[in-house]
């Protein structure tokens, strides 16, 4: 999910449709409660989101588990070493696994 004033981009996972996520999240802020870290970005820094198609983009279709987990947690490696990942999101241990597997895509 990306944010209208900054640009920088939330990570998550849904087991749901897009469009029921984007409403979910939606409502969080118009509600002020701060259950995400794209929820709690918007409210603390007065930022915008915008419609759907704005706003969301599926980066990897998955099934819910241990490898979208993995998938979700690589995606968040790869914008927070671009500096496109949202502040609330960012985690301070990179991961070398994640570190090989760029450089490997990167190459092939």
């Amino acid at each position: 999910m990306k944010c209208n004033t900054c640009n920088n981009s939330y990570v998550g996972q849904t087991g749901t449709s897009l469009g029921i996520r984007h409403k979910e999240h939606t409502r969080y802020i118009k509600t002020n409660h701060p259950v995400s870290a794209y929820t709690l970005h918007m409210l603390h820094n007065k930022h915008e989101y915008g419609n759907i198609e704005q706003t969301i983009e599926l980066l990897k279709p998955h099934n819910k588990g241990v490898k979208m987990n993995v998938w979700e947690s690589f995606f968040i490696h790869i914008l927070q070493k671009q500096n496109l990942l949202i502040e609330e999101q960012k985690v301070n241990d990179p991961t070398p696994l994640f570190e090989l597997a760029q450089d490997v895509a990167l190459h092939n």
